[in-house]
């Protein structure tokens, strides 16, 4: 479960931080701040050198880090540096991490290279993956890495509990972990097999979420007042949109069958039917972004918008349709729930106006 929630996280991280690139930014370097403090940008080569007082979001080839972060960063690209000091956490991607500074938080990044620099002190856990791991700072919580290979330098430290799967890794470890040290040593042969027995449920579950978030992220960028509409019914009436949407699931495919054998019903009939498709196939979207946003204010407690709330929703629900004998019931009920909603939006829409 930590293994995907992980994925689940990193998924979403790149494909949010990616959008920019989507609307022609790929060849300039942007960054754009919020009222609230966070700054969100994205670039061939970024490079910042001044102080963020909330949260960084960035995604680009080469990104460098100079200033100091006041809450997370988080990012994804070619090659990462993390020079200033970040006061949260770091969640990472990419082909080379590079963290310098000092962190208050914990660290979660996954990449080829990633590297915990010499006088880098984490205050939190560290949650690692990646071909090649070296670490030569201080971890003042407990450890989780996963790695082809793991190098310590002189000055590495941790203080808590680490949890190792390496091939090769220092005889010398276990006087640089102050807790217990687990290691699990992963023969390259039996990881093969494990990953192919494994790789098409990874696959479904990498490219169902990818598909959740693009589909999401459009609607709302579109039709954001749609969207949000049908959430505030759902969040207003559960029950009554959820019995709206189960018998609109039974009743409008039986009234499209009866409809294509009469004279002049066939037309309604392919209508109500990629109606009915066109439905079913964004539902859950406005359900994911009001689950996003009651988990994101209740746990973190703060604001954000509706992007980052159907980030959040999207890999959750991701993650729990996983879960066997769970899932499938949640997928069904954030189905009907969805579909009852978009169905009272659009009859309280066509409702005539005095």
């Amino acid at each position: 479960m930590k293994k995907k929630l992980i994925s689940g996280l990193i998924l979403f991280i790149i494909l949010f931080v990616s959008l920019p690139y989507s609307a022609g930014a790929a060849d300039e370097d942007i960054l754009k701040h919020t009222s609230s403090g966070n700054a969100f940008g994205g670039g061939e080569n970024l490079q910042i050198d001044q102080d963020i007082q909330g949260d960084l979001v960035l995604a680009g080839s080469r990104l460098e880090i100079n200033g100091n972060t006041g809450d997370d960063f988080i990012g994804a690209g070619g090659e990462l540096i993390v020079n200033g000091d970040v006061s949260g956490n770091i969640i990472a991607a990419g082909g080379l991490i590079r963290v310098n500074g000092n962190v208050g938080g914990d660290v979660a990044a996954v990449g080829g290279q990633i590297f915990l620099s010499r006088d880098s002190v984490v205050e939190g856990d560290i949650l690692l993956g990646g071909g090649e791991v070296t670490l030569d700072g201080t971890v003042n919580g407990n450890g989780d890495v996963s790695t082809g290979t793991l190098r310590t330098g002189d000055n590495f430290e941790l203080k808590g509990n680490l949890s190792l799967q390496a091939d090769n890794y220092p005889s010398d470890l276990e006087n640089k972990v102050g807790g217990n040290v687990n290691v699990t040593q992963v023969n390259a042969t039996e990881e093969q097999y494990e990953s192919a027995a494994e790789g098409f449920s990874v696959f479904s579950f990498i490219i169902g979420l990818l598909a959740s978030l693009a589909l999401g992220l459009i609607l709302i960028y579109l039709f954001p007042g749609f969207v949000s509409g049908v959430a505030e019914l759902v969040k207003d009436s559960p029950l009554k949109t959820g019995l709206l949407g189960f018998f609109a699931l039974i009743f409008l495919p039986i009234l499209s069958i009866i409809l294509l054998f009469t004279i002049f019903g066939w037309t309604l009939s392919v209508l109500i039917f990629l109606l009915l498709a066109l439905g079913l196939l964004i539902a859950t979207v406005p359900v994911k972004l009001l689950a996003g946003e009651v988990i994101y204010n209740k746990i973190l407690k703060k604001d954000a918008g509706k992007m980052v709330y159907y980030l959040v929703g999207a890999v959750i629900f991701a993650i729990v349709y996983e879960i066997p004998f769970v899932g499938e019931p949640i997928r069904f009920i954030a189905l009907i729930l969805g579909l009852g909603a978009i169905i009272a939006w659009l009859a309280i829409r066509a409702r005539p106006t005095s």
